[in-house]
């Protein structure tokens, strides 16, 4: 059923049901009600009154109080009571001006209340300010059923979906995709994807491959297009601190997939869980590539949009030394093409806790989004703790109101060690403002300057 829209005009007209036992008073409101466009129907009496309602409930009710046999009192209990009139708003009539009078019919269950002798314009005003009310809540209800219908069905299909997903994930290993890539165990899954080590039939050379999820609402094409833009913008970004992106394609079972350079060791997030905050010196030598390869990314038209310490993998090559990768750009962004086809339209694409005040604000943003998520990675990885304050167990909007409305631990004051100038680099690359932030290139040039020996001393 469609809600009527509240949009009808201020004298736009209603479905009303008077009820009172006095004649001159149902002649008087009919003609004013009916001049002014509304369609009434009326009854004299209680009885009368309910029966008449419940065979077809009106948007209104003008309900006098005083009545003999069945007073308006009892009437709205009983209409209260009933399903089928229980949301039908009742206006009381009385020419009764006692204030305790008014309060105990609007306990009863009235929404307002008209004394007599009636006033045109006060009739007409409280008639048609209660039906605006009522279809406006009409409305919302017929919006939020909609709503909680659509939700059940996308919690019926993300069942489905991770039922798939998870039947998927077990029976991968030992298949071939695609007749080139021979699929091994399982190395780690997230919400969107799973990554398997694999093997490359013709070159033998182990891979990742990543095998991402159907989204609500997808189908072949939707997954062609974003697995297309995910290797697009990897690709793109050909430094080495960007993990690499072989290959990729979509299966005939309808499999997509991309295939990545082999990754050993654990993320930052992994060593802030094990060992909190880094060294001065070795959080400027991760993330001095990590803004490096950022900065390659936007000057390609790549925003990565989720940066964040579990998307900064820290690799050991077969010679053990470290090497900083920049993972996931599989939600990046084309900045400059507006090929951005991978989230559903109303969802923030990324993790909350690192996104930029305008992203969560749904404004235009640009590399400065992700120079705020580096500094966010940056303060956590040397104050093993986020900029904000929050407590225990706070919600995702309470974590969003804190960014949008509550100033940044100053980082000096939690880590005194820290460099004044590097500290203050950060705080000002969590400025609200993105016009106030230096770019992800100064960013890396400060970072350079601050891994010199002589820096600092």
């Amino acid at each position: 059923m469609t809600a009527p829209s509240p949009e009808r005009g201020e004298r736009s007209g209603g479905e009303i049901f008077i009820v009172d036992d006095n004649a001159n008073n149902l002649s008087l409101l009919t003609r004013i009600l009916r001049e002014s466009g509304h369609a009434v129907r009326m009854a004299n009496s209680g009885r009368r009154a309910l029966e008449a309602v419940r065979r077809q409930p009106p948007e209104l009710i003008l309900l006098d109080i005083d009545m003999p046999e069945l007073d308006g009192r009892a009437v709205c209990a009983e209409l209260k009571a009933d399903p089928r009139t229980e949301r039908v708003p009742v206006i009381f009539l009385s020419a009764l001006h006692d204030p305790v009078e008014k309060v105990s019919a609007l306990r009863l269950g009235g929404v307002d209340y008209i004394t007599k002798p009636f006033d045109v314009e006060e009739v007409l005003a409280r008639v048609e300010a209660q039906l605006r009310l009522a279809r406006l809540r009409a409305l919302l209800e017929a919006c939020n059923r909609e709503l909680s219908e659509r939700n059940a069905e996308l919690l019926a299909w993300k069942r489905q979906a991770d039922r798939i997903f998870s039947t998927l994930a077990e029976v991968l290993p030992g298949t071939t995709l695609d007749g080139k890539i021979l699929v091994g165990e399982k190395l780690g899954a997230g919400g969107s994807a799973i990554v398997y080590r694999g093997v490359e039939v013709a070159s033998g050379r182990a891979v990742a491959v990543k095998v991402l999820r159907p989204q609500p609402g997808g189908d072949r094409r939707r997954e062609e297009e974003r697995l297309l833009l995910e290797g697009l913008s990897a690709i793109r970004v050909r430094h080495p601190s960007a993990v690499a992106v072989l290959d990729g394609g979509l299966t005939g079972a309808g499999i997509a997939y991309l295939v990545m350079e082999l990754l050993r060791g654990r993320t930052l997030a992994e060593e802030l869980a094990a060992a909190g905050p880094v060294p001065v010196e070795r959080a400027v030598r991760i993330f001095l590539p990590v803004c490096e390869a950022l900065a390659e990314a936007h000057a390609a038209g790549v925003v990565h949009r989720d940066v964040k310490p579990s998307n900064i993998f820290l690799h050991r090559g077969e010679d053990e030394r470290e090497a900083v990768k920049v993972l996931d750009f599989g939600i990046a962004r084309l900045a400059e093409a507006g090929l951005d086809r991978s989230t559903t339209v109303g969802r923030l694409a990324g993790t909350p806790a690192y996104m930029s005040p305008e992203r969560l604000l749904g404004q235009p943003y640009d590399g400065g989004a992700d120079v705020y998520g580096v500094a966010m990675a940056l303060y956590e990885a040397l104050a093993g703790r986020l900029p904000f304050t929050l407590a225990e167990g706070a919600s995702a909007a309470a974590l969003i109101m804190t960014c949008l409305n509550e100033p940044p631990v100053v980082l000096g004051d939690l880590r005194p060690e820290v460099p004044p100038p590097l500290a203050g680099l950060v705080m000002r690359a969590l400025d609200r403002l993105p016009s106030r932030r230096p770019t992800m290139a100064d960013l890396a040039a400060a970072l350079g300057e601050a891994a010199r020996p002589s820096a600092g001393s």
